[in-house]
């Protein structure tokens, strides 16, 4: 993977960071030294499955702390990994004074506003830093079959998309309240329009020209948070210089979860079922179904390869990746976050 040990410095340890640094363990061995910058340790040690375990992050992975950000560049840092709540990451980023030519993966969405963009575009710039915005979904087996069969044109017409995605986020952690998790709180961040910005990105990503038409956003539940737990969008959209319309549909509050695209077009349909890990086309009143292997955690394993990757060849991180495309995603679901 990598043909020299490498030093990698974590911004937040929460469930996404111990995913990551669980991965990256696995995938360069002892190749690899952890160093992390805590200011709090509300997480414990969580195993595969997101439970809490015995034993602490820093015995566990060898994490040495670091506690004085003027010092970081006598540590020789390779890799960061900013994966603390969504409206810490922009400001971490800025705090990193002498470090240049590196590779920082952040966690999307890329921060929570927008208003510190250019300071943070001027900053990676003048650097020379590489930047690479954690959009797991992108690497779903299903995701990627849907990408490959709309590039063979399997429609002759798509004419409208649906994307869902519900959740009760009091299943989301099984080690914290949810009322404190940092998708319950609005100055962390939170809110389904930025928690589950997938949606928005994949949209963004599989069609051009996308316009927002109409869109409603706000607090329905009963849940004890200060956020949005619901949000209903209409957008328009381009396939192929054809016109198509796209509906998303995010909510934080439904007891059976469920997240998927429903694509129709003239000729047939594709249903793509991302918890249960399968793909349906239903075409010419026949139906193949596409099944694949149930492992949450592939997808993420794929990620960190690709990121990986870039970092062994030293190559330019490309736009479909980077800030450019993390900022365009952020951009539309704070628009339909008002």
């Amino acid at each position: 993977m990598v043909s020299k040990d490498i030093n990698i410095l974590f911004f937040g340890l929460g469930s996404i960071g111990q995913r990551h640094l669980r991965n990256l363990k696995r995938l360069l061995g002892n190749k690899v030294k952890f160093y992390a910058y805590r200011k709090t340790k509300h997480v414990p040690l969580l195993n595969n499955k997101g439970d809490k375990i015995k034993g602490t992050i820093e015995k566990k992975f060898k994490v040495s702390l670091i506690h004085n950000l003027k010092s970081l560049k006598k540590y020789n840092i390779d890799l960061i990994f900013i994966t603390s709540p969504s409206s810490l990451h922009l400001d971490t980023v800025l705090k990193l004074k002498g470090i240049e030519k590196s590779y920082i993966f952040i966690e999307k969405p890329i921060d929570a506003s927008l208003k510190k963009k250019k300071l943070f575009i001027n900053f990676i710039k003048r650097n020379k830093i590489q930047i690479f915005v954690g959009y797991n979904m992108r690497f779903h087996p299903c995701y990627i079959k849907l990408k490959n069969l709309l590039r063979e044109k399997i429609f002759k017409k798509i004419n409208y998309t649906i994307f869902k995605c519900s959740e009760n986020i009091q299943d989301n952690h099984s080690y914290e309240n949810y009322k404190i998790s940092y998708a319950a709180r609005k100055k962390l961040g939170g809110g389904v329009c930025l928690t589950n910005i997938h949606e928005i990105d994949m949209m963004l990503n599989l069609f051009s020209n996308t316009k927002l038409i109409t869109s409603h956003s706000d607090r329905l539940s009963m849940l004890k948070i200060n956020v949005e737990d619901f949000s209903s969008s209409i957008f328009t959209n381009s396939f192929n210089t054809k016109k198509l319309v796209s509906l998303i549909i995010l909510d934080f509050f439904q007891i059976n979860k469920e997240r998927y695209i429903k694509i129709i077009g003239d000729d047939g349909e594709i249903y793509l079922d991302f918890n249960n890990y399968f793909l349906k086309i239903i075409k010419k009143g026949k139906t193949k179904t596409f099944n694949f292997i149930k492992n949450k955690n592939l997808m993420y394993i794929d990620e960190l390869k690709l990121f990986l990757n870039f970092l062994k060849n030293k190559k330019k991180i490309p736009n479909q990746y980077n800030e450019k495309n993390a900022f365009e995603s952020l951009k539309l679901a704070l628009k339909i976050k008002k």
